[in-house]
């Protein structure tokens, strides 16, 4: 499994109700931004493990990403981005009826500031560039969406975003990656 750190938290919490066996690799959080980056590490990632089946934990972070595939035992879990992976497209359509939100997860939370810093984001920028939005929106992966407060109030404060915190279930998230483990095993025994 090669996946993106963002996603680090919620499949340490999913491994053991997985029935397969992976040792998964981590790439940097924010790789997204960046084409040129977040191909030349994925192609080195897939080439340490040619081998193998490999499940990507990605969403379509590469306008490439399936040509960066091409050539491995790949499977690409089936979402648009890391929040269609935690949240699944109705809810994101339901919450879009309400206005625009960012929205942020465990991972996310811990990795926003690196990931500005990558797109060369001060105050000033970030709250430009997300002035458009009505607030942020929290999954709470994890059920401790508590412990994330003082982060989400920094983020609140560096964006000035309003935040507010929704539960999430792994279930969706477990089920992407299962369909790529299962197309992978259809594919190549």
């Amino acid at each position: 499994m090669i996946a993106c750190g963002v996603f680090r938290k919620e499949i340490e919490f999913i491994s053991g109700d997985l029935d397969f066996s992976f040792e998964p690799i981590y790439l940097d959080p924010g790789l997204h931004v960046d084409f040129d980056e977040l191909e030349a590490k994925l192609k080195e990632a897939l080439r340490s493990c040619r081998y193998d089946k490999i499940i990507v934990v990605y969403g379509a972070c590469h306008p490439k990403m399936n040509d960066i595939l091409s050539g491995y035992k790949a499977a690409l879990i089936d979402c648009q981005n890391c929040i269609d992976a935690f949240i699944t497209r109705r809810e994101v359509e339901r919450i879009a009826s309400e206005g625009l939100y960012f929205y942020l997860s465990p991972g996310w939370i811990e990795c926003w500031r690196d990931i500005f810093k990558r797109l060369g984001w001060g105050m000033e920028e970030a709250r430009l560039e997300m002035g458009c939005f009505k607030g942020a929106i929290f999954i709470d992966t994890l059920g401790n969406g508590a412990d994330y407060e003082e982060d989400l109030l920094e983020f609140m404060d560096f964006t000035l975003l309003p935040y507010r915190i929704i539960p999430g279930k792994l279930d969706h998230f477990r089920s992407l990656i299962c369909e790529a483990a299962a197309k992978l095993e259809d594919r190549y025994g």
